[in-house]
């Protein structure tokens, strides 16, 4: 295991099936030739924009990891089991993946980006803005939304999201025992998700994500190496929360909750399953003051802040909610919208 000093390393570089994307129109593969200069010698390099395919998962995992992404493998499963037609990579002529950007729709109004990345030794040649370009072609109408590093937003605002939503801090760190050991009575029943009934839980999801999206969460919460409680109260759910092993340390994603002793129930019996000396890694947005504290309590360091942008109209969450988020690319958590 990596240790936490490694883990912080790496974080800090860190930057649903709803509706397919490229049914109309069809993706098209775009062949281009570009030079990088290196000190001494002029290559010329040719590539493709290309959908994804499910044979690609295995090089973008080596191109996030090269480049110090914390991108479990089984993520980007989940996202490509949930809809692959909005994603797409750039592939060299020798086969290796150098670049990546997807949108998942969440309705056919609402979208989200995700996961823009080139390799290092081919940017500054146009691929990033060619990627979003291809992108925005298939999202044509639709709001999109997506995360941008504070010192990255006119990169963004080019493409015409110009729209400030909110703000998540990315925080790592151990859990304080105190925290998780005194908890206070919630009056709710903390369960494993198999003793609850799944539906009701997608429905409380849609309450705060506004749209439906039952084969993301499915993928995300019921898959084999993920920890998932719900909170209920009177049978009815009041919030759930979702522990996955992540290459470096556990991910509290996401965490939602009707009120903070609800939420500290749930913090608790996930962080529970954190095998001692490990990292805990969990994202809040910085609105939600109580969620901010659960930071505090137990001393988690923020290595990153992004800012949530949307193109054509804000999207107002109900961010009292929202402890931590379902996922730090391709999500929307949001409770209405207006234009």
């Amino acid at each position: 295991m990596a240790t936490r000093l490694q883990g912080m390393r790496s974080l800090k570089n860190l930057f649903q099936k709803q509706l397919p994307l490229y049914s109309t129109p069809t993706a098209s593969r775009t062949g281009t030739q570009i030079k990088r200069f290196s000190s001494d010698t002029q290559e010329d390099i040719n590539y493709e924009i290309r959908p994804m395919r499910r044979s690609d998962i295995q090089g973008l995992y080596e191109l996030l990891d090269e480049n110090g992404w914390n991108m479990e493998k089984s993520y980007l499963e989940c996202v490509f089991n949930t809809d692959p037609s909005g994603l797409v990579i750039v592939e060299k002529d020798d086969g290796k993946v150098i670049g990546h950007n997807g949108i998942l729709a969440h309705s056919e109004t609402i979208a989200s980006s995700g996961m823009n990345i080139v390799k290092e030794d081919y940017r500054k040649h146009g691929i990033g803005k060619q990627l979003f370009r291809k992108v925005m072609d298939v999202m044509k109408d639709r709001n999109v939304g997506g995360t941008s590093l504070s010192n990255r937003i006119t990169f963004y605002e080019q493409f015409g999201w110009t729209i400030k939503s909110y703000t998540i801090h990315y925080n790592q760190g151990r859990v304080n025992p105190n925290f998780i050991k005194d908890v206070p009575d919630a009056n709710v029943e903390v369960v494993s998700v198999k003793d609850a009934n799944f539906d009701d839980v997608i429905s409380y999801d849609s309450e705060l994500h506004t749209v439906p999206r039952p084969v993301y969460i499915s993928n995300w919460a019921l898959h084999t190496s993920a920890t998932t409680y719900v909170a209920l109260q009177s049978g009815r759910v009041c919030g759930y929360g979702v522990l996955r092993p992540a290459d470096v340390g556990h991910k509290m994603y996401p965490l939602y909750a009707n009120d903070s002793k609800i939420a500290r129930s749930l913090f608790s019996k996930l962080a529970s399953h954190i095998p001692k000396g490990e990292d805990l890694i969990f994202s809040q947005p910085v609105e939600n003051e109580m969620a901010n504290s659960f930071v505090e309590a137990n001393n988690l360091n923020t290595y990153l802040s992004m800012t949530r942008l949307y193109n054509k109209w804000n999207i107002y969450p109900d961010l009292k909610r929202v402890y931590s988020v379902s996922t730090t690319e391709y999500g929307i958590v949001n409770v209405n919208t207006k234009k």
